[in-house]
């Protein structure tokens, strides 16, 4: 009988053990996978970036540059910590002028924080905005000139820039710009963003316009501490505000039928201002203007 309980005894020690370390693989198996949520979900909406990193769109990562978190500093950290004082809402878009030269009008309503005066004093912020654009395209030229009279901090162009490409033959460019954030601008204020674009050629079609759609951009802010020399980090946070808006541009474009009638008088129009220079040059020739002055 004591054999009978002993043996019992220890078959249910052990099946009570491979429970127990059962439970604990388990416990840790849910936790290391909630870490990862967690970590992936930091990737996702904000990180460290070292000050040499100008431009986000240029990381050859872009658009999922946050996913590489590079080792964070204390002052990165609480670069980080701004994003829970400056909040944004509801974000506006349309589109400004007439035919083929029109700008992107992006207005960013700032919710007004007591503190938020106090956190810009210490540290250096900057809005930043992505477009992308498919079928128009941003003059680097001409955000230079943006740049230069103080509209921007900072703006580029990356992707596909070359101007003369059509539509069919162009790829998809990035447009960045950077904007100030100081105390003044995020007290009932709006932010606004101009940017000029201009109408690539669309390709031929049976429609009288092509549709071209400019879909939310890419919103961060960027920070870092004021006086950071070494190990300068910025810390940088994804903008997540409310916005439904997409802008449409109706392009008029060529209706291949016509292409033989264009082309063909476009062709006799250039042979006859051929002529025209070559039957000037031959007979307005300057001896001859002379002789004719002379009669």
């Amino acid at each position: 009988m004591r054999h009978m309980f002993a043996k019992n005894f220890h078959h249910c020690w052990i099946q009570s053990s491979l429970i127990y370390l059962g439970s604990i693989i388990v416990l840790a198996l849910c936790n290391h996978g909630l870490a990862n949520v967690v970590h992936e979900d930091n990737q996702r909406t904000s990180a460290c970036i070292p000050c040499s990193a100008t431009y986000l769109a240029a990381d050859p990562n872009y658009p999922n540059i946050l996913s590489n978190i590079s080792v964070s500093t204390e002052s990165c950290e609480s670069s980080l910590s701004i994003v829970k004082v400056l909040k944004f809402l509801n974000l506006h878009r349309s589109l400004e002028g007439e035919g083929s030269h029109r700008s992107l009008i992006s207005k960013l309503q700032a919710i007004e924080s007591d503190s938020s005066s106090a956190y810009l004093d210490g540290f250096n912020c900057e809005l930043v905005s992505i477009e992308t654009l498919n079928g128009v395209f941003a003059d680097p030229f001409e955000l230079q000139r943006l740049v230069n009279r103080k509209v921007y901090l900072d703006a580029a162009v990356f992707g596909d820039t070359n101007l003369e490409l059509p539509a069919a033959l162009s790829k998809s460019s990035f447009v960045e710009i950077h904007m100030d954030l100081v105390p003044s601008s995020t007290e009932n204020h709006e932010l606004v963003i101009e940017l000029p674009l201009h109408v690539r050629y669309p390709p031929l079609d049976g429609s009288v316009y092509s549709n071209v759609e400019i879909s939310r951009p890419d919103l961060y802010i960027r920070c870092r501490k004021k006086g950071i020399d070494k190990s300068c980090q910025w810390g940088v946070s994804v903008i997540e505000v409310e916005s439904t808006e997409t802008v449409n541009w109706l392009i008029p474009c060529g209706d291949d039928a016509h292409s033989t009638v264009v082309s063909s008088v476009t062709f006799l129009s250039a042979l006859l201002c051929a002529l025209s220079i070559v039957f000037a040059s031959i007979f307005y020739h300057p001896i001859n203007y002379a002789k004719i002055t002379s009669l």
